[in-house]
């Protein structure tokens, strides 16, 4: 008897395919948008098989790459459950804006993060899901995010590609009113340290209709390191 995959696994081979394919249907897809560079570091500690010290740092040069005018920091603490696809994430994140008048104005995001993840016909498959509240000058208010991420580690070359999808709901729009569609691929240099460059769209809701708002180029060095 043939055997049929189930319902799931289809699912999961056709979501690279989907996630291209909106990156070139979306209504008004072609609108004008910025060109962003974007440099990351990523730091982890894991002190047992339970607790995990997260950090990260980026500066982000907008306005077709020609004003540093965004930064972000954020550190947090993970916990793994007994269960080895299910761990919670406490987040503290600073996001530093430059307005017109070139003032630096500091956004604050504590957050809780729940990330799930399976192994399946050699993919790495990860979700987070983050309930975040923001904390400006002007107003207080929260958001929630979704992110997928879809990997293949040690395709060749120790080359790592993965592909992911990252969904903001505003609160305060009541709305989904962001998403993101990276491309990347990365690759350890050594036990400890892996870096790898990466492409991202943003595809934004503005008047209930989605625009492609910006394309970003970035680079990311990542550190771990154990007990």
């Amino acid at each position: 008897m043939e055997r049929r995959e189930s319902p799931f696994v289809c699912g999961i081979k056709i979501v690279p395919g989907l996630l291209l394919l909106m990156c070139f249907h979306v209504p008004r897809l072609y609108a004008d948008h910025d060109t962003s560079l974007r440099t990351d570091l990523n730091f982890s500690y894991t002190f047992n098989e339970q607790f995990q010290a997260v950090s990260y740092v980026f500066i982000q040069a907008n306005e077709n790459i020609s004003n540093y005018n965004y930064g972000e920091w954020g550190i947090g603490l993970q916990y793994q459950t007994p269960l080895s696809w299910l761990s919670f994430l406490i987040y503290y994140q600073q996001g530093y804006s430059k307005d017109d008048e070139r003032h630096w104005e500091l956004e604050q995001k504590p957050s809780i993060n729940m990330n799930t993840q399976v192994a399946l016909y050699g993919f790495k498959i990860s979700n987070q899901i983050r309930f975040e509240y923001r904390i400006t000058p002007q107003w207080n208010d929260y958001r929630i995010k979704n992110t997928l991420v879809i990997s293949r580690p040690d395709l060749i070359f120790q080359l790592q590609p993965y592909i992911g999808w990252e969904a903001f709901y505003e609160n305060h729009d009541k709305a989904l009113m962001l998403n993101r569609i990276k491309l990347g691929i990365s690759r350890k240099i050594g036990s400890h340290v892996s870096i790898g460059p990466y492409y991202r769209i943003d595809l934004s809701n503005i008047n209930s209709g989605w625009q492609w708002t910006r394309q970003l180029i970035g680079f990311h060095v990542t550190i771990n390191y154990e007990e």
